[in-house]
């Protein structure tokens, strides 16, 4: 071959990969109202503005420590902006320094800190070289930071059940989660792993040593108690949302995480009322569904909410609908969470007589018969000035009462959000009234009354960490798995993001 026909193969293959490369990067197809990123580039940042000037302090600071044949003295602050988006996962889970330390330990291993958007070996992509064919996710999704960082978390959880993984060789668990074929390459990297963590983890200081510069004083007065400290800050990949949005929580995937059910009932490109479902996983950075249901437009006069009605073990969204109805009484349908929503599990006229806006609905099972019932909440209009709440017998399609209206030691306000939840553990559902606003000190108080014992004893009444929270909407879930009632406020717009952000307080 000739020196010209030698130069004009390499220009035919120069050509077609940068029309493959072309192809691969090509804009992703953004869902409705989430915004999904292209990847820009061979090695793309872990945050946006790549690194900070703390970055390039923490690798100086570092650096001659750094002992390990994958980055070892080559530590870079595009390194450690990539580790500390690791990190923060780690924290919004709710785990230890430890996971930190074995997922940075993996991330070396694999990528040597760089988030690569281009496949060197086979499909790996990203920090921990994650394979889509493997199942780890959408090419997208894996150069996603903070969703590969969920995605090795939630297998390493699953195969270490209990907290196993609080003990025994790190080198041993980063390889039964990625299944390298070079075992030993992990363990070699641990020390610089946990160099990294201790210096970027806020680690708490003991109660009986205040921190550095704090007087003993000051740490005595520390916020404490429930709904004191975040478990989680996070803004979603979620744009703003309006009052035509409703929100709920519940478990879509089976992963032991609550994900974010966003229902949409009017003014949808559908016509038809939308559900759209994110990971929690990931902190609702990525998308589990979007589907239009089997209902048509609804409005303010339905409640939606989310349960597991016929026991398949995947969430059903229950609507109930408290006025306009043809019977001229509250009626609920069930749609089939297994269906994508799109098949009617059950439309029933309850025994409640026509409702509305001041009534509150969830849905739980009340008394133990593994049947979620109906809970209605009257926040205000009953003779006495008090909240009334009531339930109805999921075992009777919801037309049986199971407790006559009962009076709650809360004054009457359809300013307060009232939710169900566990407080105590008991294994019997309690009521949660949040008074996000109008509070005397500005704060926003929770209550929860005690649902075993005919909601009269107060089982908890405490004040939040943020303060008054009125453009907020309010949702309890147990986030960390601490078996807690934890309190997420989310709010649907006007964050300096421009896009929807939510807080999750630890009860």
């Amino acid at each position: 071959m000739t020196a010209e026909q030698t130069r004009s193969t390499t220009r035919r293959l120069l050509s077609a990969m940068t029309l493959a490369a072309a192809a691969w990067f090509a804009p992703l197809p953004a869902f409705a109202g989430v915004a999904v990123a292209a990847p820009a580039g061979a090695q793309a940042p872990c945050l946006p503005g790549v690194t900070t000037a703390a970055d390039r302090v923490v690798a100086d600071e570092l650096r001659p420590a750094m002992t390990g044949p994958r980055l070892g003295p080559a530590l870079s602050a595009r390194h450690v902006s990539c580790a500390r988006v690791i990190i923060d996962a780690v924290k919004a889970r709710g785990l230890t320094p430890r996971a930190a330390v074995i997922a940075v330990t993996t991330a070396i291993a694999e990528s040597t800190l760089n988030n690569h958007m281009v496949a060197l070996d086979h499909d790996s992509l990203g920090l921990f070289q994650q394979r889509p064919s493997q199942g780890w996710g959408r090419p997208d999704q894996v150069v996603d930071p903070v969703y590969a960082t969920n995605a090795f978390l939630t297998s390493m959880l699953r195969k270490y059940p209990g907290d196993s993984w609080m003990s025994g060789d790190i080198g041993a668990i980063c390889q039964a989660v990625q299944r390298s074929a070079f075992p030993a390459a992990y363990g070699r990297e641990a020390h610089d792993a946990e160099l990294i963590v201790e210096r970027l983890w806020a680690r708490p200081v003991p109660p009986s040593a205040p921190a550095p510069g704090t007087s003993a004083t000051a740490a005595a007065s520390a916020p404490a108690g429930p709904f004191q400290k975040a478990l989680a800050v996070a803004g979603t990949q979620l744009g703003p949302l309006d009052g035509r949005h409703e929100l709920a929580l519940a478990d879509w995937n089976g992963d032991g995480r609550p994900d974010l059910f966003v229902v949409k009932g009017t003014a949808t490109a559908t016509g038809k009322t939308e559900v759209r479902i994110m990971d929690g996983a990931t902190s609702f950075s990525a998308l589990l569904l979007d589907r239009a249901t089997a209902l048509g437009a609804t409005d303010d006069r339905h409640d939606y909410t989310v349960t597991d009605w016929d026991g398949d073990k995947r969430p059903d969204l229950v609507v109930v609908q408290r006025s306009g109805t043809a019977s001229g009484r509250t009626e609920v349908t069930v749609l089939d969470g297994a269906s994508a929503f799109r098949r009617q599990l059950l439309h029933t006229v309850t025994g409640l007589a026509a409702t509305d806006q001041r009534f509150r609905f969830a849905v739980t099972d009340w008394n133990g018969d593994a049947r979620p019932d109906l809970v209605a909440v009257q926040t205000s209009g009953a003779a006495d000035g008090k909240m009334q709440v009531q339930t109805l017998d999921g075992a009777s399609d919801l037309q049986r009462a199971l407790t006559p209206p009962t009076a709650l030691p809360e004054p009457a306000s359809t300013e307060h959000r009232v939710l169900v939840a566990d407080v105590d553990n008991d294994r019997h559902p309690d009521v949660v009234v949040v008074h996000a606003s109008g509070t005397a000190d500005g704060k926003t108080h929770v209550r929860a009354y005690d649902g075993a014992e005919k909601l009269q004893p107060l089982l908890l009444d405490a004040d939040t960490a943020p303060g008054a929270s009125a453009h907020l909407d309010m949702l309890v879930t147990d986030w960390n798995g601490d078996k807690r009632a934890d309190l997420m406020m989310v709010q649907k717009t006007g964050a300096a993001s421009g896009r929807t952000e939510m807080v999750v307080l630890g009860g």
